[in-house]
């Protein structure tokens, strides 16, 4: 079982990362739904400068976010399984963001909650930048 939530998450983590990655560079669709379907309706997060970011607030600054970012390149290291409850589960993962010579490096804990047909949705993240 363990097994099998660690690819789940895992799947979702990168998933959710090209979804963005493609955003930012302003490839595919602009329509704000292919990122939020990832999420829960009150789903919120703390970016890694410590500032709390709801989902309304995210989903308004979305559109002006498409294409903002031409050449990012996103990848996703070191997912694992940190605790699982009853309807969901919190994972860690180190995402590396590069963009011309600039590299930054940040740490996450998500918390995911189950969805419709065993997807993970994400329903809290928390990042903090690597030293």
């Amino acid at each position: 079982m363990t097994d099998r939530l660690l690819k789940a998450a895992h799947d979702e983590i990168v998933a959710l990362h090209v979804v963005l990655q493609a955003w930012f560079r302003g490839e595919g669709t602009s329509d704000p739904a292919t990122v939020l379907k990832h999420f829960t309706p009150d789903y919120a997060m703390v970016g890694a400068a410590g500032r709390l970011l709801p989902v309304e607030t995210f989903a308004t600054a979305l559109p002006t976010l498409h294409g903002s970012r031409p050449g990012l390149v996103m990848t996703i290291e070191d997912v694992a399984l940190r605790h699982v409850f009853p309807g969901g589960l919190l994972a860690t993962y180190r995402e590396i963001q590069t963009q011309g010579e600039t590299r930054t490096e940040r740490w996450s804990s998500v918390t995911f909650a189950e969805g419709p047909d065993d997807t993970l949705l994400w329903a809290f993240l928390q990042e903090t930048f690597c030293a």
